[in-house]
This record gives C-alpha cells, structure tokens and sequence, in this order.
C-alpha cells in the first residue's frame, strides 16, 4: 500500500545508512531488481550487486550525505530529497579531472568537495526502493572551505 511518509523515510535512511557505512543495511532498502542512476546521464544500472559496488566505491572515498526535507507525490509512491555530498579533497582523483577540477587548492587539508543534487526514489508494492536517480551536474561540485560546510548528519533515532 503506498504510503509517502513510507517513501520519505526510505529516502531519509538512505543517507543515514551510507552516514553509518552499513551496506548491507542500506540494500535492505532497495528491492533486489532495483533500478538506479548516479547521477543521471551516467546510464542505469540493475541489482543490488551493482548498487553493492556504487555505494561501497562511495563509502571509501569517504562521502557523508546531508539531508535536507524530503518532498511526496500524491500518489505515495516517490519522493524527491535535496542532499548535500561531502567528499574530502583528494588529489589525483579521477572525479576531480572528470568536473574539471584538476588544480589542487593552496590548502589540501581544508578543502572538501561539495555536491549538491537531488536524489528521487520510487516505492514498489513491496515497500522498497524499486528507483533511484541522483541529480547532478558538473556546476553542482565545487571545492569548499571544510569550515564552511554543514556538519550536522545526525537522524535521530
């Protein structure tokens, strides 16, 4: 039965999870034949293997998700959340050439990549994540004062 406080919630906990590094509790979320887009243009991928790979690749870099309010849909079954990705500045990084950002900051040490996007999920009948796309363009990253950055990623549970 949809349900867009479900949806919301599924959204919310992906952020914690990949927050937490619990990979495990994070394909719980996903139904197995999940379909997901990182970020869209990239081209889909399929299965929990594949999202096993993505989210285990973003984990080591050391990303850290902050949620902002997920948004509904009136038929419950998706919901749109605005994120902000922070990954510690690391040079040589193939993301970095990628976006055009190859020269290195005076100041490695407090430098962090910012990516701001929007992450859209869909719910399937069996109250999983069945969809995921992420957001994102190149204008969406820029390098960033660590201080200048939220830190708060605390979820209350």
């Amino acid at each position: 039965m949809p349900d867009e406080t479900a949806i919301k919630q599924l959204a919310l906990e992906h952020c914690w999870r990949i927050n937490d590094r619990d990979i495990a509790g994070l394909l719980a979320l996903y139904d197995p034949g999940v379909e997901f887009e990182d970020p869209v243009g990239s081209g889909p991928r399929r299965g929990h293997a594949e999202l096993r790979a993505h989210a285990a690749q973003a984990i080591a870099a050391g990303v850290r998700e902050i949620p902002g309010t997920a948004v509904g849909t009136m038929d419950a079954r998706q919901a749109a959340l605005p994120v902000t990705g922070l990954l510690p500045y690391v040079p040589g990084r193939p993301l970095l050439a990628a976006l055009g950002l190859s020269g290195a900051p005076a100041d490695r040490a407090g430098q962090v990549l910012v990516v701001d996007y929007v992450m859209v999920v869909a719910m399937g009948d069996n109250g999983l994540i069945e969809q995921m796309r992420s957001y994102w363009g190149t204008t969406d990253v820029r390098l960033a004062d660590r201080s200048s950055v939220p830190r708060e990623d605390r979820h209350g549970r």
